[in-house]
């Protein structure tokens, strides 16, 4: 957010401060616990959700050189994002057109001599347009091959305020206005553009994805599961909230919000006394605070297993070995608390789902985020809203 927006959100936080409240949904909601379990449905998400849906890849900074490129396969369908020699992002079906092979060899990186890509299986090699540009022993071994039809096939990207979207589906395009709603007004001033990419954590979980989203989406539990942690930073129960479209943004006061008084507006440094949490939906939380910003992309692997990439980014690359470690070390102490604290938590609850009682799970009128990511899978899923 720029000045003004981070000026207008702390104050609202000053107010809810005061009168300890947060921002209140208008009813309290009601999700049948098969939905987290139901694997008639899941096979549903995996379609509408992950194939057919755009997905936030991550801000233009992580992959910002001609020649950088990031690849995943969590959708069920292998990616290929490049910035070609122009400066463009390109994305492709990561399948080799010979045998099938990915051609990357890492999950980031650069392509060979910063211009190609040779798949590690048999060296077939494609330009950063996906264009096949070399066959091994090809005029013998394939003299037959029409090698203007046997490049990547591509996918729809785009790229805009410093957001990388793709469609997995080679067979389908998306706007990506429409698909922010907005949201970018949240995001700008955050160094999307610019900021360093110190790396990623996977973390494979033995739930539902959607469990693993639900606990990024409110304040309410901080008190609760985090009082040697979060709780010793943050207030609990306390947030605004605003909706963009399918996505939401809501943000967080920290406990020495109220020295903000005695000090003039002009002086103020907002984000030293808030944080923020940005959903995109359907899977992809950005966490903002005062000095980096992190993206946490979950992926669901089966009714009962998701994986969680948690990346971080910060303004500048380390100085040097010890600035590193200590970026490194907090990114870790960061994650560790999220695994330990959270996710040993949402385990016993997943337990408590697949138990065969038969009941429902309410969601507070204090957590209206978790509602609507609920509301939006509806929506998608064309399930009767509660």
């Amino acid at each position: 957010m720029e000045r003004e927006l981070l000026i207008e959100e702390v104050k609202t936080l000053l107010d809810l401060v005061d009168c300890n409240s947060t921002t209140l949904a208008d009813s309290v909601m009601e999700i049948d616990a098969t939905e987290y379990i139901d694997s008639a449905l899941f096979q549903q998400e995996k379609i509408e959700l992950f194939r057919n849906y755009p997905q936030f890849v991550g801000p233009s900074c992580m992959i910002p050189e001609p020649g950088d490129y990031f690849a995943f396969d969590d959708t069920g369908i292998p990616i290929l994002i490049v910035r070609n020699t122009e400066g463009v992002l390109k994305a492709f079906v990561n399948i080799c057109s010979h045998r099938g092979a990915p051609l990357n060899e890492c999950d980031h990186g650069k392509a060979r001599k910063g211009r190609m890509f040779s798949c590690p299986y048999h060296g077939w090699s494609y330009d950063l347009d996906g264009k096949l540009i070399g066959v091994p022993f090809g005029k013998e071994g394939f003299d037959s091959i029409d090698r203007s039809v046997l490049g990547l096939r591509p996918l729809d990207v785009q790229e805009k305020h410093g957001c990388i979207f793709v469609m997995p589906n080679p067979e389908l395009t998306f706007d990506i206005d429409q698909v922010l709603g907005g949201l970018e007004e949240r995001l700008s001033g955050f160094g999307f553009q610019d900021h360093y990419y110190l790396g990623a954590k996977q973390v494979h979980t033995n739930f539902s994805w959607k469990l693993n989203m639900d606990t990024f989406h409110e304040y309410y539990h901080f008190e609760f599961l985090h009082p040697d942690s979060i709780a010793q930073m943050a207030y609990s129960n306390i947030s605004t909230y605003h909706q963009y479209g399918r996505n939401h943004s809501m943000g967080s006061p920290t406990l020495q919000i109220t020295d903000l008084k005695t000090v003039p507006e002009d002086q103020w440094n907002p984000r030293s006394y808030s944080s923020y949490v940005n959903y995109i939906f359907p899977n992809v939380v950005i966490f903002v605070v005062e000095d980096h910003f992190q993206t946490w992309r979950v992926y669901p692997i089966s009714p009962d297993r998701s994986v969680v990439y948690h990346s971080m980014f910060v303004p500048q690359a380390p100085a040097n070995e010890e600035e590193r470690l200590e970026r490194d070390a907090y990114h870790q102490m960061i994650n560790d608390v999220a695994v330990t604290e959270d996710y040993g938590l949402v385990d016993k609850i997943h337990r408590g789902l697949n138990c065969g009682i038969d009941r429902k799970v309410l969601v507070g009128r204090n957590e209206p985020g978790v509602q609507n990511m609920h509301r939006q899978l509806h929506e998608v899923l064309g399930i009767d809203q509660v």
